[in-house]
């Protein structure tokens, strides 16, 4: 039977601690962990390493799914029933920020170009995304610079809620419709993450709540990967986890 874990963060990005009941624990290639009914720590997935932080004050090295289990590895075992868990708050905050900046690069570049995101890898100190198809003009890097300056200065709401799949359907744009149907057809109420008028796409990820939180961006390198594919890396300017 599959241990069904509330992920708390998708309702809440900014928690940073929690209480939650452990339903399983053992050893998996030599590490310890634990199965928990609820938590905050993202998992590894979309790109993106999993959070870290503490369990009753144990070290949280990685947390991973597992054929659908949430396990999060432990620096030794945990043997009490229940648990406080916290959050590296300042890991968590960056990825919030280079998260919400793929998305608000992703949309600047499909509104532009008709280019979609063919992947993207997510780091603390500088993120990349694939775009295809892309033929780039010459003053790309200061087109997409400016664009995404200004929406991190316009401070732009970005809105995290759950709806009925055919109802956001009615509200996107054909382009963003596309990533509606990688979805699959028995998934109905979708977690959208929005930025006011600027994107509106389905995401389980963890994100800011405004642009401004994100900072200024820093295109570092633009790289042709071949058959219509562009890799942008980038950087953000170093922002505050208050």
């Amino acid at each position: 039977m599959i241990m069904q874990t509330e992920m708390l963060y998708m309702r809440d990005c900014y928690l940073r601690e929690f209480e939650a009941r452990v339903l399983q624990r053992g050893e998996d290639g030599g590490r310890h962990f634990v199965v928990l009914d609820k938590t905050a720590f993202y998992p590894l997935g979309g790109g993106q390493s999993s959070d870290t932080g503490t369990l009753n004050g144990i070290r949280v090295t990685s947390v991973q799914k597992d054929a659908g289990v949430v396990k999060h590895f432990t620096e030794a075992p945990v043997h009490e029933t229940l648990v406080k868990g916290a959050i590296d708050w300042d890991k968590r905050h960056t990825f919030m920020c280079m998260h919400t900046a793929q998305h608000l690069l992703s949309a600047i570049v499909l509104d532009l170009w008709g280019s979609s995101t063919a992947g993207n890898q997510i780091e603390l100190d500088y993120s990349r995304i694939d775009f295809n198809p892309l033929t780039p003009p010459t003053d790309f890097i200061d087109i997409l610079t400016t664009k995404f300056n200004k929406a991190v200065d316009d401070a732009l709401p970005v809105k995290i809620y759950f709806t009925a799949r055919d109802e956001v359907l009615k509200s996107v744009d054909e382009r963003r419709r596309r990533l509606f149907a990688r979805l699959p057809e028995s998934v109905k109420e979708v977690r959208i993450v929005e930025i006011e008028g600027a994107d509106k796409v389905p995401c389980g990820g963890t994100h800011v709540a405004n642009t401004a939180e994100i900072g200024h961006i820093r295109i570092t390198k633009v790289d042709n990967k071949g058959k219509d594919t562009i890799r942008v890396r980038f950087e953000l300017e170093k922002t505050r986890a208050d």
